[in-house]
């Protein structure tokens, strides 16, 4: 099992894409251990041979046509009306426009190029200075994930054989806590820097803006309501999304024509097929972890360190942080959820609390260097480097920790709306 580590990380800091870093790494793996490599094949096969998983595509489709069709641009005015004239406007515009925008896509890559690439420019223009920019759009775009839909917790969701409609609502309150933290933040460094807010909107122009960005504003109630209430399953509420962004789209906000379309789907189909490919290398991996006996080894590990489940949470996140910081989020979950859902069960853990912890934690490894996928698309949008992102990332991924512990120590957070709806 080593050698398999060894090869996998090797090959990542070569810039190998992960989806082959790992299904190399697990060939390897494979020949050490006599173990046939025919089972490359057969558990690729299964782990996307799954229901569960084909909301993934469907929800990359939407997102797709949804930042095409000129959703974003509506949730920006929305927001504006809103929260524009608060000290640090458009840093408040472009946190609350990403809250909705996660309740759209599921992705925090989409959901911060889509955001970032027309709040950002109008910031710096402001006066905040390009680190922070990109800061605040990385921390705020990483909420997709975390406030439902989010595709990590669906495949989360289908390896742990959790119910998605419970892990989905349980990221409501934590995702809107890192959305205010980040929201006080941006305000303390706005103030600090002399930027101030817009000019305040009139009733006037808050009832327009919300009229016209409303079609949008109604699809997470589509998404969320369909799959709590027990309408559709997820993979059901997917498809649903496609079609009413298609819907909304074309024929109500015109932001592309039919022979756009095509195009649409060609891109959703790439970012949909790597995610899945992805998915399937991950698989064979944690085959290997699970054959390999290391859940067992980390159990026997920590017992004799503590009894304590917050400690032992603590621990946990600190190891996912770790994790989280080389290799990318659906990999580190695919990777990790084997090896330490034991864990939370052994020591008494509630499983919607540990995923959610889980979910959270690696998402905002995900932004920290050396990986940092969300923030290195930030660092584009505005041709920063990395030495002027630095000084704020520490600021930012504070509240995420503080988030975190509450998570951890207040357990309700996250388990209040689940227990609610679900029991």
């Amino acid at each position: 099992m080593l050698e398999a580590f060894i090869v996998f990380l090797v090959l990542l800091f070569m810039g190998v894409p992960i989806a082959f870093s790992m299904g190399l790494g697990s060939i390897v793996g494979l020949i050490v251990t006599q173990c046939p490599i025919s089972l490359v094949a057969t558990r690729m096969f299964s782990a996307v041979n799954s229901f569960s998983l084909m909301a993934i595509p469907f929800f990359m489709l939407a997102g797709e046509l949804m930042g095409r069709g000129g959703i974003s641009q509506r949730l920006v005015k929305f927001s504006h009306v809103l929260v524009g004239h608060i000290t640090g406007g458009l840093g408040m515009v472009d946190i609350l426009t990403s809250v909705i925008f996660a309740g759209i896509s599921g992705s925090a890559a989409a959901d911060t190029a889509a955001v970032g690439a027309i709040i950002m420019p109008p910031m710096l223009e402001k006066g905040y200075p390009k680190g922070l920019a990109a800061v605040i759009q990385a921390t705020a775009g990483s909420l997709g994930p975390i406030i439902p839909p989010s595709l990590t917790m669906i495949i989360y969701c289908s390896l742990t054989n959790q119910s998605i409609g419970e892990l989905f609502i349980s990221g409501i309150f934590p995702g809107l806590i890192i959305g205010g933290g980040t929201m006080v933040v941006t305000y303390f460094y706005a103030k600090k820097l002399g930027i101030k807010g817009e000019r305040k909107a009139t009733a006037k122009e808050i009832i327009a803006a919300t009229k016209d960005a409303s079609w949008a504003l109604f699809m997470p109630v589509i998404i969320i309501g369909g799959v709590v209430s027990g309408v559709f399953t997820a993979t059901e509420a997917g498809a649903v999304s496609v079609f009413y962004a298609l819907l909304v789209s074309l024929f109500i906000y015109k932001g592309f024509t039919l022979k756009e379309v095509p195009e649409i789907l060609v891109d959703a189909a790439g970012a949909s097929t790597m995610a899945l490919l992805i998915v399937a290398a991950a698989n064979v991996f944690s085959w290997l972890v699970a054959f390999a006996k290391i859940p067992a080894f980390v159990i026997s590990f920590l017992v004799e360190l503590t009894s304590s489940k917050y400690v032992i949470m603590i621990l946990l996140v600190l190891f996912l942080l770790f994790v989280g910081m080389f290799i990318e989020t659906i990999s580190a979950t695919i990777i990790c959820a084997p090896i330490l859902m034991p864990v939370a069960g052994k020591f008494g853990i509630d499983p919607v609390q540990f995923a959610l912890v889980m979910v959270v934690t690696l998402v905002y490894a995900g932004v920290t260097p050396p990986v940092g996928g969300v923030l290195f698309i930030t660092m584009g949008i505005v041709k920063a480097k990395m030495k002027e992102v630095l000084p704020y990332l520490p600021a930012y991924l504070s509240m995420v920790v503080v988030c975190l512990l509450l998570l951890i120590f207040v357990p309700q957070i996250s388990l209040f709306l689940p227990n609610l709806m679900f029991h």
